[in-house]
């Protein structure tokens, strides 16, 4: 399993598969990062998992800077679109160094020559070449499956051949809905559009690798997105209809939102007690997540404002701080540099979950039915906000306006405000009546294509080219039919004036003899 160098959410959403598969009897091995190998070290994962650990043999590079442009940009004051293809480019080439730091370890390759699965997240494509390669040595394909830990993307529809309309799917970070404007249909298009063309040189970047390690003629395909399609089995995607616009889907794209939800464990003498005397008012969750939990150092002036906005609520606050800034906190709080989120989020005791929105922490709060106000800083964030904000279990704050009053009102409103909670208990039963949990549904599946390959899933769409896809030469074939046959009639119009003028002509001159 490989979660994006072993780091975050990405890392995360993959253990509860990880534990399922064990379930079902396969071993499950994790390929991390050197640079996150505490994560082997960790027993709540070592007692469970194997893991490889790859060096990265590219000393000016470091995974871990990478992520903290990431920070950089949620925090900017200034961010805009430029920022975030700058990061996207940043990362590219940050993906070809880590795969090729893989490839360089001919020992571990050898090993995973037992794979009977490749399950992998699709934010790094290392894993397309970990497939070549076990081809290339003569070794069965083992099955490739690919993940997404956010919300819908076009690139995981792109990559098995799903319809992705602009019409009404809305694209990431536009925090639209699927109702949509004509305005908002243009920008919608063309953002589609510009990733697409960022995504396929992206990709093509990427194929360096493949030249490099001479697995070009077992990749699947002549072009970037013809190896993905080809070789990928199956399509995991994080999102669930509870709470996502409808769209269609191909049978090989499988919704298994709400992988770390799950029945609330005990927090604890100490946490519980603090949730405990939070009386009738109960518990508000702050937390940032993994990537902005360092603001107390890099924003003390956003922090304040929480801070003041915190202090003037009657809950009780648990809020997440890696580090402890130096200015008091409010008397209602308490401060942990790791939260147990799931679990606070089930404790009956809570009553809003502020957050900065990201895709675990949006499922959470669904599965035990919290309401939410989210403050999004970057990528899918904006768009689980509007999911948020249009469902109506919860409100956004827009951090271009943050202040301590905005901050309030916020919170005022949904704390006191009865019909969040009762919609977000609402969704959260529409959420849990399944017949098995995200996490097995995806172990299913997985095993499903390991038994039995995922070629009968494959959409048609892979063997069409782009006219074909798109009719145009059946709606060229149909204009040149309407054109010729008004091209005839045309003819055969002016023709039969003729005659009928010729006809008149003869009958005229006739009468006058």
């Amino acid at each position: 399993m490989i979660g994006n160098f072993g780091e975050g959410s990405h890392f995360l959403a993959l253990v509860p598969i990880g534990r399922s598969l064990l379930k079902q009897g396969h071993n499950v091995t994790f390929l991390i990062s050197e640079e996150y190998s505490f994560r082997a070290q960790d027993a709540k994962y070592s007692e469970l998992f194997k893991f490889e650990i790859f060096h990265n043999s590219d000393p000016d590079y470091s995974v871990k800077e990478l992520f903290q442009m990431v920070e950089e940009l949620g925090f900017s004051e200034t961010g805009s679109l430029l920022q975030f293809y700058k990061l996207f480019s940043t990362y590219t080439r940050a993906i070809v160094k880590t795969c090729d730091s893989v490839l360089e370890d001919k020992a571990m390759m050898k090993r995973f020559e037992t794979l009977d699965a490749i399950v992998a997240d699709i934010a790094w494509p290392c894993s397309l070449a970990i497939k070549g390669y076990l081809r290339s040595c003569s070794r069965d394909d083992p099955r490739l499956i690919l993940t997404s830990p956010t919300t819908v993307n076009n690139e995981a529809f792109d990559t098995v051949g799903s319809p992705y309309s602009p019409a009404y799917q809305p694209f990431t970070m536009t925090g639209y809905t699927s109702s949509m404007s004509f305005t908002q249909r243009v920008i919608n298009t063309l953002s589609l559009f510009s990733m697409r063309v960022f995504n396929f040189f992206a990709h093509l970047e990427f194929q360096s690798i493949f030249y490099k390690h001479n697995l070009s003629s077992y990749m699947g395909g002549s072009g970037p997105m013809a190896s993905w399609r080809n070789m990928t089995d199956l399509f995991l995607i994080s999102c669930d209809f509870a709470m996502e616009f409808p769209f269609p889907l191909t049978p090989n794209i499988i919704p298994v939102g709400g992988l770390t939800t799950g029945p609330a464990k005990d927090l604890g003498k100490d946490l519980n007690d603090f949730m405990e005397s939070s009386g009738e008012h109960g518990v508000v969750v702050f937390t940032l997540g993994s990537y902005f939990a360092s603001y107390t150092s890099v924003r003390p002036d956003v922090l304040k404002i929480f801070l003041d906005a915190l202090a003037r609520i009657p809950q009780k606050v648990i809020i997440q701080l890696k580090d402890m800034p130096s200015l008091p906190l409010p008397p209602n709080m308490k401060a942990l540099p790791w939260l147990p989120q799931n679990d606070l989020l089930g404790h009956p005791k809570t009553r809003l979950f502020m957050y900065h929105g990201g895709n675990n922490g949006f499922h959470e709060a669904l599965y035990h039915g919290v309401p939410l106000i989210v403050i999004p800083f970057f990528a899918d964030q904006v768009d689980n906000m509007v999911r948020v904000t249009s469902r109506g279990i919860g409100l956004g704050i827009d951090r271009a306006h943050l202040s301590v009053d905005y901050v309030y009102r916020q919170m005022n409103e949904v704390l006191t405000n009865q019909t969040y909670c009762n919609r977000a208990k609402q969704l959260s039963a529409i959420f849990k009546d399944r017949p098995m949990t995200p996490a097995d549904r995806a172990a299913f599946w997985i095993n499903h294509v390991i038994k039995h390959g995922g070629d009968y899933m494959r959409s048609p769409v892979n063997d069409l080219s782009f006219v074909q896809y798109h009719l145009l030469d059946v709606f060229s074939f149909l204009v040149g039919i309407v054109c010729l046959t008004m091209y005839l009639s045309f003819k055969f119009l002016k023709r039969f004036i003729c005659c009928c003028q010729y006809v008149l002509n003869s009958l005229v001159k006739i009468k006058r003899d």
